[in-house]
């Protein structure tokens, strides 16, 4: 899928993940966000986070990162809401 993924960048990334209860707790400066820790497992130039970014998310799929995001599953939850109250 990726130009750089392998195993070695797979533990990497699984590694990082196994340090935090949820991925949203990953986000704890602007030198560890998700981003720049993912562009740091990767071989310089084989990861952009504007092109493989929307890939990784479609393959992740909105139903397991709803699971695995509890405040970005509310903040979604709440859009829906809203929508819903507008079509009453």
């Amino acid at each position: 899928m990726l130009d750089g993924w392998n195993d070695d960048v797979k533990q990497k990334l699984q590694n990082i993940r196994a340090e935090f209860a949820t991925p949203e707790e990953i986000n704890n400066s602007k030198e560890t966000v998700p981003s720049k820790r993912i562009l740091a497992a990767f071989a310089p130039g084989t990861y952009s986070k504007t092109e493989h970014g929307p890939i990784i998310a479609e393959e992740i799929g909105l139903t397991t990162i709803r699971q695995e995001c509890p405040e970005f599953n509310n903040w979604l939850q709440a859009i829906e809401n809203l929508v819903a109250d507008l079509d009453k």
